[in-house]
């Protein structure tokens, strides 16, 4: 990995008292006039210039530093490797279509009935007639199981008390019935049944 550079020197733009006050040096050194030409003082070349002024000068000094702007350092960082950026990109847009996957995995397609294919609209009719069929079947099966039942373990010809018995464990197994299509659906839906502990 290549190493990011810093460039330690402090540089001072020099403010219009400032340019004054060191136009007042008499016989200014040959770093004098050129940083006033490239108008950048650097920390070192102050120590020259308050030696320089008169005494009632310096106080001046201060206050035309005051008013200067100082540069700062900053880091230059070299330029990445063209190959190295590519594959960063390429990993990048990766990881995005992962997780934009994972956060629609469970959504399913909103097609509507006019939109889906004939062959969906099939499927799902046919595992709604199925579980219909499989619900009157069961209820119809416990019904006649509850009617006869009675008749055979007691040998009771009471059409009243076999009707009742037959009903009864019809509606028992048709709720255990409608729960457990419910669940199912529910579970096709993309929703999960948390047991209770």
């Amino acid at each position: 990995m290549a190493e990011v550079k810093l460039n330690s020197q402090i540089i001072l733009t020099p403010s219009n008292e400032l340019k004054d006050l060191l136009a007042t040096i008499e016989n200014p050194s040959e770093q004098i006039k050129t940083a006033l030409a490239k108008n950048e003082i650097t920390p070192g070349l102050l120590k020259d210039i308050r030696s320089r002024l008169m005494p009632e000068d310096k106080k001046k000094l201060f206050y035309a530093l005051e008013r200067s702007q100082m540069k700062l350092p900053s880091p230059e960082y070299p330029d990445r490797n063209p190959e190295l950026e590519a594959r960063c990109q390429k990993l990048r847009r990766e990881q995005e279509e992962k997780e934009y996957r994972r956060l629609t995995k469970n959504v399913r397609n909103h097609l509507t009935a006019d939109d889906a294919p004939i062959s969906v609209q099939m499927k799902e009719l046919n595992a709604i007639l199925i579980s219909l069929v499989q619900f009157i079947v069961s209820v119809g099966c416990a019904f006649t199981f509850g009617f006869m039942a009675p008749y055979l373990f007691y040998g009771n010809e009471s059409v009243g008390v076999r009707i009742l018995c037959g009903t009864v464990i019809g509606i028992i197994v048709g709720i255990a019935d409608l729960y457990f299509v419910i669940r199912e659906t529910l579970h096709n839906e993309g929703f999960v049944v948390k047991k209770i502990e």
